[in-house]
């Protein structure tokens, strides 16, 4: 655990970080355009188990939880404990106000496809502000830190690698694939960082 002063202004950035990727989440499961490979692999469980997929999603925080104090102490923080405690709820709570609001079986294509382009906005902006803000890794970041420890290759790789098996699991188990997967998979990672270049003066602003 950062044993670091906790930076008040810090944690309130996290916590909007976290609103706006987990609505992000949220946009993509409205759309039912596919989603980024975690949320297949959490939709995929949902569709078996009979929970909902904030649910799952915080099952899995909570054993990624476990796992990140026991082997990747150093990388815990306030911001693991917060997602942990808030992420899955903060899904279903989005989801189903968005479900409401947007029915799949009555919502057209265009409509859809503008939700999808909502969800990558918010969610890529999400990531950057959680990240900016430093308190500690999501859960979901431990599989792909700790295997590139224990196996000595680049982070870049064992992402791909984890990304790749949470994907192919949750496509097994049933979880949507679609242009939203292509979508997450190519333009996250950009738009989080041109998000990061322009949030990251304020936040080091906010953290003098």
């Amino acid at each position: 655990m950062n044993k670091e002063k906790i930076n008040i202004r810090k944690v309130f950035l996290f916590l909007l970080g976290l609103i706006f990727s987990e609505l992000g989440i949220a946009f993509y499961y409205t759309a039912v355009l596919g989603t980024d490979p975690i949320s297949v692999f959490v939709e995929g469980i949902s569709f078996h188990v009979g929970l909902s997929v904030g649910q799952i999603s915080t099952i899995c925080n909570v054993i990624l939880g476990i796992l990140t104090y026991l082997f990747e102490r150093d990388r815990l923080g306030i911001g693991t404990i917060l997602t942990i405690l808030a992420g899955g709820p903060l899904i279903d709570l989005f989801y189903g106000t968005l479900l409401g609001i947007f029915p799949p079986e009555t919502t057209v294509l265009g409509v859809r496809c503008i939700i999808l382009v909502a969800g990558l906005i918010t969610y890529a902006l999400g990531l950057g502000l959680i990240l900016i803000c430093d308190l500690g890794i999501g859960p979901f970041s431990f599989p792909p830190i700790w295997l590139a420890r224990v196996t000595k290759l680049d982070l870049k790789y064992t992402q791909i690698i984890t990304d790749a098996l949470f994907f192919l699991v949750g496509i097994l188990l049933g979880g949507i694939f679609g242009p939203g997967t292509v979508v997450a998979v190519l333009l996250t990672g950009p738009l989080m960082t041109m998000f990061m270049r322009l949030i990251r003066p304020f936040a080091e602003k906010q953290g003098e």
